[in-house]
């Protein structure tokens, strides 16, 4: 085989695998760090969301009213912010819940995107949209 033959097959080899979905949160271009779902620690629960162009994070649920939306009809930033200490990307928050089932979603830059939580596979529905779910106990 010439060298000009193989080059043409790896890239378009290339090609095709970086068009290949993983597991439904992406493609190749997208690395995500694997971050663990919503668990308990010291004061309460803590989220974690990965998104390294946000400006703004929050995290909405029923537990606080969709970010505002269930009570006045509008997303409120200052429920529930995130932040991102240490410029990583990662934004974290830490939520005191009582033990119940709840739903939620990461809202980003001010309610531009709501995207559930691609490290809990644990879901639910509520007015016909599904959303991630936690049941702490």
């Amino acid at each position: 085989m010439n060298g000009k033959r193989i080059t043409a097959s790896l890239l378009a080899a290339a090609v095709i695998v970086a068009a290949l979905p993983i597991g439904g949160c992406g493609f190749l271009g997208i690395i995500r760090n694997r971050l663990q779902a919503p668990h308990p620690v010291e004061g309460g629960v803590l989220f974690q969301y990965e998104a390294p162009s946000a400006r703004y994070m929050n995290v909405a649920g029923n537990f606080n009213n969709w970010g505002g939306t269930q009570g006045t009809g509008r997303f409120d930033p200052t429920i529930d912010p995130m932040t991102d200490e240490d410029g990583d990307g990662i934004w974290t928050i830490v939520v005191p819940l009582k033990p119940g089932r709840y739903q939620y979603k990461y809202v980003i830059d001010r309610g531009l995107r709501w995207e559930m939580d691609p490290n809990n596979p644990d879901t639910d529905e509520e007015g016909g949209i599904k959303n991630s779910l936690l049941i702490v106990k």
